[in-house]
């Protein structure tokens, strides 16, 4: 049996207060109302989105209800206007309501999907969650959304195939991670600011990983030493060009048997269109080293990550659409340098997002003429919505 509740259809920003708190009511009612109904049956699968705040009360209740059944899938997409949408500890076979808003536990042995996405006020992003453990050794899919927790008391994840990261930090954290009173931050230098180390560490055995451009900077600012994911074979990076690259040459060093790099690249909204930013990123301290993504000042010099590197495939999503030359100049070089120095790269896919057969065609043509003497011999295909072309 699979429950799924959405109130995103009727809350919207043109709904006026009172009508909201009706809203939010009827959703409450309707949501206790269907888990009553079914009495104690097991469920596969339960789903609740509310985009509107329902208060931890009946949250938690209906955590505590569907664990108790032996729920196999568990999404939790909630927004909020407390400090912390889950509160107090949520066990398979009880609840223990402790301080809200502080500290979160699942624990459950039945529980393989389990789906946490917390969407909280901005100016609520101010204080971390004191404490988060999963217990949780039968999930094989992990997809959390949050700000880092102070602690890890507990992270099982014994049987993890799949996990997607979007990790953020405070307000106050990302301010003492990057700036000082003398200035920006050297990420080599820098001391960590919050410690999501044992969370990181406790999905390393994973297959398949999505990790969002907030999750690069607790990388760097907030987890020592980098994890080592031997099992890694898929890894999706979100890009954004106010982010940082080093902890990204540091994670693609210890994923030694990674075969496919998907780039999916971040957009904001301007009044005339989506802008989307893929491989552009913050230049630190390391550009332009032999401890960078991108080419080096000294041409001699090759990062060591991707000499090295066992990635046959690259994906990159939706390139194109950006404000300037410019930018696509470092994209095009970017790309460039990955065919220049991969070694075992047998296949690269770009999305172009562009409405121009002509564009297609000439970025093709660009990327067969990069040498690649001694390496892989790698496909390239660009694809945009109009024309799909490649060469070898």
């Amino acid at each position: 049996m699979n429950l799924d509740f959405d109130d995103s259809t009727r809350m919207h920003p043109g709904v006026r207060k009172q009508e909201r708190d009706k809203i939010r009511r009827l959703f409450i009612n309707h949501v206790d109302r269907k888990l009553a109904l079914h009495g104690n049956a097991p469920l596969n699968r339960f789903s609740i989105k509310c985009k509107d705040d329902v208060g931890p009360a009946p949250l938690i209740g209906w955590i505590s209800n569907v664990l108790n059944r032996q729920v196999s899938e568990l999404v939790l997409d909630i927004s909020s206007h407390w400090n912390w949408p889950l509160s107090s500890e949520v066990v398979a076979c009880e609840t223990m309501v402790q301080e809200f808003w502080e500290s979160c536990s699942v624990s459950s042995v039945t529980l393989k999907r389990l789906t946490f996405r917390f969407q909280q006020m901005l100016q609520m992003l101010n204080e971390n969650p004191k404490s988060v453990s999963f217990d949780t050794p039968n999930l094989t899919y992990f997809e959390y959304s949050d700000i880092i927790a102070d602690k890890y008391p507990k992270v099982n994840f014994a049987s993890l195939v799949e996990a997607s990261l979007d990790l953020q930090m405070t307000h106050d954290q990302i301010n003492k991670a990057k700036f000082s009173e003398d200035g920006p931050v050297d990420l080599e230098v820098g001391t960590m600011v919050g410690n999501a180390t044992d969370l990181l560490m406790g999905i390393r055995n994973v297959k398949t990983l999505y990790l969002s451009d907030n999750t690069l900077e607790v990388l760097a600012f907030c987890c020592k030493p980098m994890p080592v994911y031997n099992n890694l074979v898929h890894l999706t990076i979100k890009t954004d060009r106010d982010v940082e690259w080093e902890s990204l040459t540091a994670l693609l060093k210890n994923c030694p048997n990674l075969e496919t790099l998907v780039f999916e690249r971040n957009r904001f909204y301007n009044p005339f269109a989506f802008v989307f930013y893929g491989l552009l990123h913050k230049h630190g301290m390391n550009c332009g080293s032999h401890e960078c993504l991108c080419r080096p000042y000294e041409e001699e010099d090759i990062p060591i990550c991707l000499s090295s590197s066992p990635v046959k495939v690259i994906k990159i999503l939706k390139f194109g659409v950006i404000c300037e030359d410019e930018d696509m100049d470092k994209m095009m070089e970017q790309v460039e340098y990955f065919l220049e120095t991969m070694p075992n790269l047998e296949q690269l896919i770009i999305h172009y997002e562009t409405y121009i057969d002509e564009d297609v065609e000439e970025v093709l043509s660009q990327f067969q003429m990069v040498p690649r003497e001694g390496l892989t011999k790698c496909k390239i295909q660009v694809i945009s919505d109009n024309l799909s072309l490649s060469s070898t």
